[in-house]
């Protein structure tokens, strides 16, 4: 009895590492002139994507920014991968995002997301939830939180899916 249960654990382990990657969510959100963008349709044409989410008040999620900002360079050198940055800050604060944007010196893509549709459909709960999507648009990595060096996991991550 006890060699069936084992047995068991061991085919209900593997069936879950066997699952799908996800669909990137579809869900509006706009780019920093206001105009009205799908998540779904971002374009990364022969490209990976990297999906950094933040808010203002998220100490972690400006730690990931000014992180992966330090590896941009790596990350355009040895990898085909778009990046871009999903702001979830209410509508009010938009001055204030960009006014962040601009004193941390991150100039990759930033969109806006205040009614929370993507933080939504990604099933995002806490922040920073840093988001790799292949070019199928298939989520292949998902880290929630953030710590110093897990830009360096990130960086693999994205090297696995298509080294330069």
């Amino acid at each position: 009895m006890l060699a069936g249960l084992l047995l068991g654990m061991v085919a209900c382990s593997w069936a879950a590492g066997q699952e799908a990657p996800a669909e990137l969510p579809s869900a509006e959100i706009s780019d920093m002139n206001g105009k009205i963008v799908n998540t779904a349709s971002i374009a990364h044409p022969g490209a990976n994507l990297l999906i950094l989410t933040w808010e203002s008040e998220s100490k972690g999620a400006v730690l990931a920014l000014d992180a992966m900002t330090l590896l941009k360079d790596t990350i355009a050198n040895k990898t085909k991968t778009k990046v871009i940055m999903i702001n979830f800050d209410p509508a009010a604060d938009a001055k204030k995002v960009e006014a962040m944007r601009k004193e941390h010196q991150w100039t990759f893509e930033n969109y806006l997301d205040p009614n929370g549709e993507f933080k939504r459909a990604a099933a995002i709960s806490y922040l920073p939830v840093i988001l790799v999507v292949d070019q199928n648009n298939k989520i292949v990595y998902r880290k929630a939180a953030f710590y110093l060096g897990d830009e360096q996991v990130i960086l693999q991550e994205l090297q696995k899916l298509n080294p330069r």
